[in-house]
């Protein structure tokens, strides 16, 4: 998916008319039954949002299974889908689920998996995807893995072993990059590509938001149980905020400069978080530099009474150009331009979900969420070790942080990480 590995995403932009992220378009069967059948494993705010978009975008699309590590995610989750009216006024359609098919517990995917659906979508937290994508890909199933695909380079080692398999049993692969399927986005890329601003030389990304969201304990919850219900501040469960979020931006300057990056410097640290206990940073400066020569600053911020800043600025010889999930996107100088259209990237992608299968077309973008999600990591690192850490290094790495045994795991955590202090890629 980079020019590293002898595949260059700059081809995909010249042979689709839409401009999705790239992929290797695999032949497949087509289902038998006409309705699409879904299978929801992680039922949060995100994956409820990815079913709704699903049903709402295309005809005979049914909701069958959902699987969640707690009942009352499931309960509170499937009565607000009962209760979504569309853009008409009129119910949700497709949400077919039956008591029965609604799965609790750490084993939840499997049984959602083994039910009788067309694909999955994979949207917990991002710690479990590579254990559900393994089961899925064995049991043949078609996939929808939201960003990031892993939070460790354990993880995505186990991602991209099941590549060759995914082609063999010509599964589609979906990733939950939307903003590959942001119009404005798409159309300030192709101006970026057709020289609107000259030579890209450098880029900058940004993830700089106020505080995020924390739940307080509730009477009777083990260690454990508290840290699954507050997974973002456990820097196993969400990989951080340069892995779960800012890896969107990430990826936008991968897709803009063609190719991954080779290595990462960056600092980081906590003054935020510091009484809510969990392990993750508040801020992140990571440097990239990529085999061409140039660089990307990359920035993430998570701290209240902050001037917010999302998005992401690349610098061109002849211009500039400005690119803001939701918000549009503009070039300035010798070519200027703007679009303040809305995105709809995640209607885009759910859509793509389900064409992927009905019209035959078995795309598979594993190597592109996990070349993303890499970066991340890369860029975590960095910052957390206070080490240049190469690409190389990073992908050949098999560091892991998830515990082996989910289930039993005892809520304890890692402290804080400190640069300087020894961490064994």
């Amino acid at each position: 998916m980079s020019k590293q590995n002898g595949t260059s995403r700059r081809n995909f932009l010249t042979t689709s008319s839409v401009g999705l992220a790239a992929g290797v378009a695999i032949p497949g069967p087509r289902p038998v039954n006409p309705t699409v059948r879904v299978g929801l494993v992680g039922c949060g705010g995100r994956g409820t949002g990815c079913v709704r978009a699903i049903l709402e975008g295309r005809e005979q699309v049914e909701l069958t299974a959902m699987g969640d590590i707690r009942q009352d995610a499931i309960d509170f989750r499937l009565n607000a889908l009962r209760k979504y009216k569309t853009r008409d006024k009129k119910p949700l359609p497709g949400v077919t689920v039956k008591p029965e098919n609604c799965f609790v517990g750490f084993d939840a995917y499997k049984r959602v998996i083994d039910s009788d659906i067309d694909i999955v979508l994979l949207v917990t937290p991002p710690y479990a995807r590579p254990i559900h994508f393994e089961y899925a890909v064995k049991a043949g199933r078609h996939v929808f893995l939201e960003k990031p695909c892993a939070t460790d380079p354990d993880g995505i080692q186990r991602m991209l072993a099941l590549e060759d398999e995914v082609n063999r049993k010509g599964l589609a692969v979906i990733d939950g990059f939307e903003r590959r399927r942001n119009l404005p986005d798409i159309e300030c890329l192709r101006r970026i590509r057709d020289g609107h601003i000259g030579d890209v030389v450098s880029a900058h990304a940004y993830y700089n938001t106020g505080d995020i969201w924390y739940r307080e304990r509730k009477a009777g919850m083990t260690e454990a149980e508290f840290w699954f219900n507050n997974w973002y501040h456990v820097d196993w469960m969400s990989g951080d905020h340069m892995v779960e979020q800012h890896v969107h931006d990430l990826d936008v300057i991968n897709w803009v400069f063609d190719e991954t990056p080779s290595k990462a410097y960056g600092m980081g640290g906590r003054q935020f978080h510091t009484e809510r206990g969990g392990n993750i940073y508040d801020h992140f400066s990571v440097e990239y530099e990529y085999p061409s020569g140039r660089r990307m600053t990359s920035m993430a911020r998570q701290i209240q009474q902050t001037d917010g800043r999302t998005g992401e600025h690349i610098i061109g010889t002849k211009g500039q150009a400005h690119m803001t999930f939701n918000a549009g996107a503009e070039i300035i100088g010798a070519n200027p331009w703007s679009s303040d259209r809305k995105g709809a990237g995640h209607q885009f992608e759910a859509n793509e979900i389900v064409d992927s299968i009905r019209e035959n077309r078995r795309t598979n973008k594993l190597r592109h969420i996990c070349e993303s999600t890499m970066t991340a990591i890369m860029g975590r690192e960095a910052a957390y070790t206070g080490k240049v850490i190469t690409w190389d290094e990073i992908m050949k790495s098999r560091m892991k942080l998830v515990p082996d045994d989910l289930e039993n795991w005892d809520g304890s955590l890692r402290p804080v990480h400190k640069p300087g202090m020894p961490r064994n890629l």
